[in-house]
């Protein structure tokens, strides 16, 4: 039977956790469909153009060259930079583009991970919605338009994304410019929640008119309560002081009114924070960069509490149970830590990238081998390790890790038996007494 250098086959491919993601056919059709191919394959093949960046980043490396002889190592045929170099235009980033959007759809449609259990079975999927930024080289500042740093204004990407915790998938994973702010982008979030979901939001997403559209379609919301929002007592419609009802009462779990114009009922939940946490606040507050902030003593005042906004009732959760719910917001802090400090998205888009098509063509090809990593490897160690109250659960970074390390091995081997082995003593969790990990936390809230 004809193989390839990695010793791949057809029959292979379907046995493979990874490559059985990657099929021929739809990545073909979907390569066809956005004009990457023309009349034939041509001498870049769809597939081995995906495979042959995985495992040269793998690598840690970026160049055309080394693009160039992974496929063509792959191809069995030599594959010159400058052909990738052509390669690099429109239709080369629709296909990566549509060919993500194709595993994320696949991916959604394959249910829940396992019996939700606790608190967060009144719920039907938690959905997290954040954002992370690339930096990028600054000849990019036109297409990636960024902040300004001493007067020098800077090229940055917006990876915006909705987590869907319950699945183990990612809802979308859409890139932006860092223009986009994150309140242009809270809308984008609605054709993709059903009624019964709750999603947890961060403050900088919070736009009350997209709250009450989330009200009106029956999802549930968590957000962070931001200091120019202005809250009304029900009935009397007359403004609350927190502030100064914090002075009393230390502890708020209400109905209220917030916007001046919108007038939206939700419920008020205000916590304090230890002095240790408070004391942080405000320090990070005083030393903000932005002078154009002069932030009053009522700011810093009730900086020393965490402040929420949802429509979750307090006969489904008490305010300790929103509390804790949120901070289920953590694992996607996690996942984005996994992009930038394992992975090395941002370092593995170099000074060199200054062609914006290849560089939007490299982030979206880093998206489709972080959804390979976190949705389908991540699933199968879980599946093949086993869950058990008694050991630590895997760690997502040292997972991602290992990924990276070991691709080629991994999309080459035929049994995962001396994988989990080694993944067993080197991609959990270390037992620690003074704090809990993310996925323990989750574990051990839905108990």
């Amino acid at each position: 039977m004809k193989t390839n250098s990695l010793n791949r086959n057809k029959s292979y491919d379907k046995e493979n956790v990874i490559l059985s993601k990657l099929k021929t056919k739809t990545i073909n059709k979907i390569a066809r469909f956005s004009g990457f191919i023309q009349r034939s394959t041509g001498k870049i093949s769809p597939k081995n153009l995906l495979i042959g960046f995985m495992i040269m980043i793998s690598k840690q490396r970026n160049t055309y060259c080394d693009w160039a002889t992974e496929i063509g190592l792959l191809e069995k045929k030599t594959i010159s930079k400058q052909a990738l170099n052509e390669r690099m235009k429109p239709e080369t980033k629709q296909f990566v583009k549509n060919y993500l959007q194709d595993l994320l759809k696949q991916g959604l449609s394959k249910g829940k991970v396992g019996r939700i259990k606790g608190v967060l079975k009144q719920f039907n999927n938690i959905q997290i919605d954040d954002s992370t930024t690339l930096s990028l080289p600054d000849a990019l500042v036109e297409e990636f338009p960024g902040n300004t740093s001493r007067g020098v204004p800077k090229a940055q990407a917006k990876i915006h994304a909705m987590y869907n915790l319950s699945e183990n998938n990612f809802s979308f994973l859409n890139v932006h410019s860092f223009s986009n702010n994150d309140q242009s982008l809270s809308a984008d979030v609605l054709p993709h929640l059903q009624k019964g979901d709750l999603c947890l939001r961060d403050m900088g997403f919070t736009v009350l008119d997209v709250v009450s559209k989330l009200i009106d379609k029956g999802v549930y919301f968590i957000a962070r309560k931001k200091y120019c929002t202005k809250v009304f007592d029900v009935q009397s419609k007359m403004e609350i002081s927190l502030h100064k009802e914090l002075r009393k009462t230390k502890f708020i779990d209400r109905e209220v009114l917030v916007g001046s114009k919108q007038q939206i009922k939700v419920r008020l939940v205000a916590i304090p924070l230890s002095p240790e946490q408070a004391q942080e606040r405000r320090r990070k507050a005083r030393e903000d960069r932005d002078r154009r902030l002069n932030h009053t003593p009522e700011y810093y005042e009730l900086l020393g509490y965490t402040i929420y906004i949802t429509n979750v009732s307090s006969k489904k959760c008490n305010a300790m149970e929103i509390f804790q719910l949120y901070k289920l917001r953590w694992n996607i802090e996690i996942i984005f830590k996994s992009w930038k400090s394992c992975f090395s998205i941002e370092k593995l888009i170099h000074n060199q990238c200054k062609n914006a098509i290849r560089v939007n063509c490299i982030i979206y090809l880093m998206l489709v081998y972080i959804y390979l990593f976190h949705v389908i490897w991540w699933h199968q160690c879980e599946k093949n390790i086993g869950i058990e109250p008694t050991r630590e659960p895997l760690s997502i970074l040292k997972l991602a890790n290992f990924f990276k390390n070991h691709f080629v091995e991994l999309i080459n081997s035929k049994s995962n038996k001396e994988i989990i082995k080694q993944m067993k003593v080197h991609c959990m969790y270390e037992k620690r007494e003074d704090r809990i990990n993310a996925k323990k936390f989750k574990l051990k809230f839905a108990a």
